[in-house]
């Protein structure tokens, strides 16, 4: 091939390497921006993730701005690494940001506005500008609290006692209720008066001395408003006892509980300590997951019955402490009755509601939870039968199931709890007709105080 040849050559591979260069640093795959549909933000402002990527030259840089009926503003940019000629670095093909939107230090005024994110890639496009592309997401600016009024006066509730609270709030909100301590109780329409809520609490046996307590509800865009009454929290001494395991205890109930749990029990001192701790809390987050699901309105009528003919053989919230072999094995708290009658004795719903648990429990054996709504629920353990299954409505005093020992129980009983919410309350209130009329059922009528 001749000197001319060569060079022609050349210069056509040298063409077909920089049109190629330019096919590929020119690619017109645009940058791809995900985030939120909409975002309110309050007085406290809020943090947005906002998630990046291109699959062609990398990301080059991204900016962000907030475009109100005042004008634009921007208040965040970053660059991604790479050059012109190479692109983006192999970790700018995603990225995330977090960008803090603050209306107050931004100079925000309230109303609609809107966020502008702009992503742009080191493609040789658009004059080696690259690619561009712009999301913008519907914002809301509100600084506004919602205002709430509450309509119930000078209440008393003892410590592990509940109560009922009615209250109106200014604006829809995304979470109100009542706080007690850290302790937040979920609250509902009105039953009976449009416009108002409702909410049942309740003082947690581990509160606080003289805990907060106070109608709290939070707005879409995070602004909180509270509302505060008058309330009188008694104290009251707690029971404590001591509670020795004979040997044949832990062969007869622990073992078997264990070995059905997959629990060693090579040393059943060891196996029962387990079983009262972490099977302990396993079961009781089973029963705080079935007893989210609680009906708006409220299904019960009236003051609740405790097992007929039945003796008190443990008391609400004492304070236990195990020794197996004359020493300390562990400790727990009874949060509820043990209830003795005869064996095998019929197991009768404490009020009208609904199954929302109807299977073995661990500890608690055979076990039925009813959802008597507003968060209120009733729990019947150690059953040697259940009568009844989930999504079952049932009647006040319709059998649930006997009477038995099943799960962590030392002879046939009825452990009885009562739960508001999260937190487990005493019974003895709620057995009490006098009690449920003052406290509850005054509460649930129309014009509630």
């Amino acid at each position: 091939m001749t000197a001319r040849g060569w060079i022609g050559f050349l210069v056509v591979l040298l063409a077909v390497v920089v049109a190629g260069l330019v096919w590929v640093r020119a690619e017109g795959t645009a940058p791809a921006i995900l985030g939120p549909d909409s975002l309110a933000v309050g007085a406290d402002g809020r943090s947005v993730r906002i998630v990046l990527s291109d699959v062609g030259s990398g990301l080059r840089s991204v900016r962000a701005g907030i475009r109100h009926a005042g004008g634009e503003k921007r208040f965040f940019e970053q660059s991604f690494a790479g050059d012109p000629l190479r692109g983006g670095d192999e970790d700018s093909g995603a990225q995330s940001v977090e960008l803090t939107i603050d209306p107050t230090a931004l100079d925000l005024p309230d109303g609609s506005a809107f966020l502008q994110v702009v992503a742009q890639d080191w493609s040789w496009r658009n004059a080696f500008q690259g690619n561009r592309t712009k999301l913008e997401i519907p914002l809301e600016i509100d600084r506004v609290k919602p205002r709430v009024q509450v309509f119930t006066g000078l209440t008393y509730v003892k410590r592990g006692g509940s109560g009922a609270v009615t209250y109106s709030v200014s604006e829809p909100t995304v979470r109100d209720g009542v706080e007690v301590g850290d302790t937040f109780f979920r609250g509902q329409p009105h039953p009976a008066d449009p416009g108002r809520r409702i909410a049942l609490y309740a003082v947690p046996t581990d509160a606080p001395a003289k805990p907060t307590i106070q109608v709290v509800a939070q707005d879409a865009a995070g602004n909180v408003g509270h509302g505060r009454w008058s309330v009188v929290v008694r104290e009251r001494a707690l029971p404590e006892a001591s509670v020795t395991l004979p040997e044949s205890f832990l062969e007869n109930t622990v073992r078997g509980l264990a070995e059905a749990s997959g629990i060693d029990t090579s040393d059943l001192r060891a196996a029962f300590r387990r079983i009262n701790t972490e099977m302990r809390r396993a079961n009781e987050a089973k029963i705080r997951a079935a007893t989210t699901d609680t009906a708006p309105a409220p299904l019960w009528q009236g003051s609740f019955a405790q097992l007929e003919n039945s003796k008190v053989t443990s008391r609400f919230a004492e304070q236990r402490t195990y020794f197996v072999g004359g020493e300390e094995n562990s400790q727990a708290v009874h949060f509820g009755y043990d209830l003795a009658s005869t064996s095998s004795a019929p197991v009768n719903a404490a009020n009208s509601g609904r199954v929302v648990y109807a299977d073995d429990l661990g500890i608690y054996g055979n076990c039925v939870l009813v959802d008597h709504g507003l968060g209120l629920a009733t729990l019947y353990g150690h059953l040697s039968r259940i009568d009844v299954a989930v999504g079952d409505e049932v009647a006040k005093g319709q059998t649930l199931g006997l009477s038995g020992a099943t799960g962590l129980a030392g002879g046939d009983h009825l452990h009885f709890a009562i739960l508001v919410g999260d937190t487990y309350v005493d019974p003895l209130e709620w057995w009490d007709p006098t009690w449920v009329r003052t406290h509850i059922d005054t509460r649930l009528a129309a014009s509630a105080p």
